[in-house]
């Protein structure tokens, strides 16, 4: 059984939920999903960690690292279960607002870190460019489009996963949408918003007055 473990705060709604249900697809194995925000025992998540033969955390990437819920319950389970998982692999799939995936390669470093101090075995991560907008392309076919890339991503990364293998760090950006056209999309967006909420344009460039 492969653990699916979501560990961002919008839940069942959010990117990684998506991208989770994504590798899914494409997984030999049977798996579990769980979301984190709903594990108030650590010993519930001890009991599954240790009937799983892999496990698949999935978050986005909160100021180049791990989001609190996730370093909360790092911590937590260090401090309690450090040793007690005999190599089990886990694999950590992160999705960030930045174009460039590379910017997720700190928060899978933590958590190859962590991996090392626990005892389980870091088999590999998945970084996703442009998640927010990846992410709204649910009717998209992977492997067409600008999910043309992610598609292929998923399918190695499920590969190692069902092998229970270890596998480098996979980098994936928009396929045939260049950063500058992210941009101005996200430039757009922004105005958009400001508008509905009785901003005007310049207000998104105003500066704290500096004495």
């Amino acid at each position: 059984m492969i653990l699916l473990l979501n560990g961002s705060l919008r839940k069942s709604k959010s990117n990684s939920n998506h991208f989770l249900n994504l590798l899914k697809t494409q997984l030999k194995d049977s798996y579990e999903s769980v979301q984190l925000h709903q594990l108030k025992d650590l010993n519930v998540m001890k009991d599954l960690l240790q009937k799983a033969d892999a496990c698949v955390i999935g978050m986005p990437v909160y100021v180049d690292g791990v989001p609190a819920q996730v370093m909360e319950f790092m911590e937590q389970m260090y401090l309690q279960y450090q040793g007690q998982f005999a190599q089990l692999p886990v694999y950590v799939i992160t999705n960030l607002g930045f174009y460039e995936s590379e910017q997720g390669n700190v928060l899978l470093e933590i958590v190859k870190n962590w991996c090392s101090k626990m005892g389980f075995f870091y088999g590999g991560g998945l970084a996703i460019g442009a998640g927010e907008m990846l992410g709204t392309l649910k009717k998209v076919p992977l492997d067409q489009g600008p999910n043309q890339q992610l598609g292929k991503g998923i399918r190695q990364f499920a590969e190692a996963i069902s092998d229970k293998r270890c596998i480098e760090d996979i980098n994936v950006e928009p396929s045939y949408f260049p950063r500058r056209l992210y941009i101005l999309a996200a430039h757009r967006n922004w105005y958009k918003m400001s508008k509905q909420n009785g901003l005007q344009r310049k207000a998104l460039y105003q500066r704290p007055a500096v004495k």
